[in-house]
């Protein structure tokens, strides 16, 4: 296509161009309308709050592209327009951060005073922001700029010596300025007359000291430098010592170290309380003697001072050094530092704790543990417990183990979070087979973790795996009932197949000891669980019941048919004392159930009813073999004299059957009376009784019964001697400590007597085996006993004991072979030298020769 004669360009190329350049006027159009639209909203802005947040929220970069269009609105409408939508802040960071001037040239002209202020700031090594500065000011007509520059400041640290060179000769200014009301302008002027070399800005100075403002005592403090050193010391040494202000005495102590080491010397004896605590706040890093110092003043009965030495040994690390070297060897030490961490615990320091996490010492472990109980994080009693309930710490900390696990579960205890009641709920579950630490978690299981804690106890409770159970209940009862009754509830009226009967057992004995009035009815149906001895001991949590209540309760189940629930109530009633029911209890004698029956008759003798008991020997013909038993206990233990005649008659009485007379014995045999003992020992002959009578009198195990039995069988007959040896015999192992105390008395008219039953009984036999222990404790404590006995048997083992390896057991055998070396052992050593065996032979006179030297050497 010619567009002219000589000039032509493809259509297209014509086409490309045409909508390039309409592309850009529609462009520009755009960019014209949209920098309008911005302007319009930057008008209607200071008036509308819609459009105002619009620019608020616009993004930094955006306003700084669009700063002419602000500018120019806040020239129609007000320089306030800049400050609202945040642009000065923009503008002053990219000259204080960047150094760009541009945007300080507007400060300049828009905030004049701030602008001239940035240039102090910022002007140091850039001589066009200087130029600026000097520019303006010297071409300023305000005589109030300088304040306004001052004001401008409000309190900015700066360089005074810099802008003392560039503000020029206005000293009468900077004198007017510092009695200005306002302390950032008395600031500003005080900043450059530091650098004024005039005596009357030093005495200004020096005024400085005393002002209300701590800004400018601090910047007197660091900067003022008079030739009048001496009293710029003491001067120092006020502030440090009595300046409220703390960044104040801190400055006063840089600047003491830095220009004054010689006079920096501060008696501590001489400190009032709040010099002592300024002083404290501003101890060296680093300096061994100022840690020994806050050590010194940690100890401090004043929390005010013990706080500002805990402070400070805190930032320096030494609490954590103190901590995570306490040793465990060394008790006095432990102590040192534990009281030293606990002052400072005391006093809310406790940061140290942090390294309870990184720690593996024990001692250190367990010092946390008593100081968590009082004071720190308790997210640290998390790390305590996370690091105590290890296998591999038990086996790290063996020897101190359960002491450092008493204090740990404790603290838990105490002040444990939740986190660390699931953990100590965890080790419940982990170590409840372990009785050491399962007896130190339950007593301290805290109530506040009721809901953690309730689930576990109760499960332990129906699994019958716990050793101890009175602690288990203990522990139990400790806790809202409200969280566990129904559970026991359901316990209780369960199958046998469900839960066994010591879980059930366990269950009732909760929910009774509970006392709880709502439970009355159930406590009485279910006594019966107990055995009959356990009922008696229950009784006593009857009492606490309300008396008219439980008597209702108590005649209605007299009255049941359940022989189990009647049993049980009579064996508890008297312990409660009620009078009233002894009447019913001594018509049960008629009861067709003979437990019923017997259960009467010892809740009789419960009650202290001798005559009822003393009418009741009708009993003792009862069809049933253990009424007949137990009557006769009854009687035999708490009859009248009479009662025990009749009972006595029975054994004597010819025509009485053999199974009457059994019961008879029987209840000597249970009785507690000396009398039975005579009486049962009367009646050894009769040939039909006297293996019942031996059987008998083998359960009097106790110490009195044993010594009568003993004058008995000494005063018998030969043949009465080896019944009752028959008797000794069947007590077993139960009489022999009893017998072996009586030896220990040293009775001489017992002693053979002794000795010959506890031959008869092969004791002596056993106890010469243990001469040949693999422990010396137990062969030690065989020659003792041995040597109780005084017998040819007892000797004839302990000579063969002589040459013991061990010290201890030899010393026991030659003091026991002693007593052979007088008349009264003369023929026993006569016999155990004519020994038929060598050995005993031989060792017998090895032993005399020790005796003999041993005789020789202490005369």
């Amino acid at each position: 296509m010619e567009i002219y004669p000589g000039f032509s360009m493809p259509l297209w190329s014509i086409i490309t161009i045409i909508s390039a350049v309409a592309a850009l006027l529609v462009f520009l159009i755009i960019r014209v309308y949209l920098n309008y639209a911005f302007l319009k909203k930057c008008d209607r802005a200071l008036n509308d709050t819609e459009s105002m947040t619009e620019l608020r929220a616009m993004p930094s970069d955006r306003l700084l592209r669009r700063s002419r269009l602000i500018e120019k609105a806040a020239e129609r409408n007000g320089i306030e327009l800049i400050s609202a939508v945040g642009l000065d802040v923009i503008w002053e960071k990219q000259f204080l951060v960047y150094r760009k001037t541009k945007y300080l040239r507007k400060f300049v002209k828009y905030f004049q005073e701030k602008g001239l202020f940035f240039c102090i700031l910022g002007g140091k090594n850039k001589p066009a922001v200087e130029k600026i500065f000097v520019k303006t000011l010297s071409q300023s007509s305000d005589p109030n700029l300088l304040k306004k520059i001052a004001t401008a400041c409000a309190g900015t640290d700066f360089d005074g010596e810099y802008a003392s060179g560039i503000t020029g000769d206005r000293f009468q200014e900077l004198t007017e300025l510092t009695g200005d009301s306002e302390w950032p302008v008395r600031f500003f002027a005080v900043k450059l007359l530091l650098y004024i070399d005039d005596q009357r800005a030093e005495r200004i100075i020096w005024d400085a000291f005393r002002d209300p403002s701590a800004v400018i005592r601090r910047a007197a403090a660091a900067e003022f430098k008079p030739d009048d050193t001496s009293r710029l010391s003491a001067r120092l040494k006020g502030l440090l010592l009595d300046d409220p202000a703390y960044r104040v005495r801190k400055a006063a102590r840089i600047r003491l170290d830095s220009d004054f080491p010689e006079y920096y010397r501060i008696q501590a004896d001489s400190l009032t309380k709040p010099q002592t605590i300024h002083v404290l706040g501003l101890l060296h890093e680093g300096s061994d003697e100022d840690e020994n110092t806050a050590i010194e003043f940690l100890q401090s009965e004043d929390l005010e001072i013990r706080l500002q030495a805990a402070l400070h040994l805190q930032q320096q690390g030494s609490l954590v050094r103190l901590f995570a070297g306490v040793p465990a060897g060394d008790k006095a030490e432990y102590e040192r530092v534990r009281n030293l961490l606990k002052k400072a615990c005391e006093v809310n320091c406790t940061e140290f704790l942090k390294e309870l996490e990184n720690t593996v010492n024990p001692a250190a472990v367990q010092l946390s543990a008593e100081l968590l109980k009082k004071n720190g994080n308790r997210s640290f009693i998390d790390k305590l417990a996370e690091k105590v309930f290890t296998d591999s710490f038990r086996e790290s900390s063996r020897e101190h183990y359960l002491e450092i696990y008493r204090e740990a579960v404790e603290c838990i205890s105490l002040r444990g979070t939740d986190r660390a009641l699931e953990l100590l709920n965890r080790e419940l579950k982990n170590r409840h087979g372990d009785m050491e630490l399962a007896a130190v978690i339950l007593p301290m299981l805290p109530v506040r973790g009721d809901s953690v804690f309730i689930p576990t106890l109760i499960s332990l409770l129906k699994s019958e795996s716990f050793a101890d159970a009175a602690l288990l209940r203990s522990t139990i009862e400790r806790f809202p009932a409200s969280m566990y009754i129904a559970d026991l509830i359901a316990i209780l009226r369960s199958s046998p197949e469900q839960y066994s009967l010591a879980v059930r057992k366990e269950a009732f004995k909760v929910l009774g000891e509970l006392k709880l009035p709502c439970c009355l009815q159930m406590i009485l149906e279910h006594l019966k669980l107990l055995s009959s001895s356990e009922q008696k001991e229950f009784a006593a949590i009857l009492t606490s019941f309300d008396e008219e209540k439980f008597s209702e309760r108590v005649e209605g189940l007299l009255e049941s048919c359940d022989s189990e629930t009647k049993c049980a109530v009579m064996s508890a009633l008297p312990v409660t004392g009620l009078k009233k029911f002894v009447k019913v209890i001594k018509d049960s004698a008629k009861d067709p159930d003979p437990d019923v029956r017997i259960a009467g008759i010892w809740a009789l003798a419960g009650y202290g009813e001798t005559k009822l008991i003393s009418q009741m020997t009708d009993m003792l013909r009862d069809p049933v073999e253990r009424v007949r038993r137990e009557t006769a206990s009854v009687i035999a233990e708490y009859g009248t004299p009479s009662a025990m005649e009749e009972l006595k008659a029975v054994l004597s009485d010819e025509n009485e059957v053999l199974p009457v007379k059994s019961a008879a014995v029987y209840g000597f045999g249970k009785s507690g009376r000396t009398e039975s003992i005579n009486i049962l020992v009367d009646f050894m002959e009769d040939p039909e009784l006297r293996p019942l009578i031996i059987k008998a009198l083998s359960g009097k195990t106790a110490k009195g019964e044993i010594r009568l039995m003993v004058e008995l069988f000494k005063d018998a007959a030969p043949q009465l001697r080896e019944y009752i040896a028959e008797a000794f015999k069947g007590m077993g192992e139960s009489s022999e400590s009893a017998i072996i105390e009586l030896l220990s008395e040293e009775i001489a008219s017992l002693r053979d007597i002794l000795s010959e039953i506890l031959l008869k009984t092969g004791y002596v036999e056993s106890t010469v085996r243990k001469l040949r222990h693999r422990m010396p404790e137990k062969r030690k404590e065989a020659a003792a006993t041995l040597a109780l006995m005084q017998t040819k048997e007892a000797f004839k083992g302990m000579v063969l004991a002589a040459r013991d390896p061990d010290s201890d057991v030899r010393v026991e055998v030659l003091k026991a072979l002693e007593k052979l070396n007088t008349p009264d052992g003369e023929p026993i050593l006569s016999a155990l030298k004519e020994d038929p065996d060598k050995r005993v032979r031989k060792y017998t006179l090895w032993a005399l020769e020790r005796l003999q030297a041993k005789n020789t050497e202490a005369g």
